[in-house]
């Protein structure tokens, strides 16, 4: 389940990497962020939406 906790981290981590690559990430590596601080917990495809919709949101 991704938490207030865990949107803002992502939030963040997509600024971030904007502001040095220059570029937004992919989902796929806002995933693997995602994975990376919920350790091993398995993603629903309720939490791939949530992720796509932080990505969207910070994306410029």
């Amino acid at each position: 389940m991704i938490t207030a906790k865990i949107t803002f981290a992502l939030a963040d981590w997509i600024i971030e990497w904007r502001k040095y690559q220059d570029k937004n990430p992919s989902f796929d590596e806002c995933v693997k962020f995602v994975e990376w601080k919920l350790e091993d917990y398995k993603l629903s495809d309720s939490d791939k939406r949530i992720i796509k919709s932080i990505l969207l949101y910070e994306s410029e």
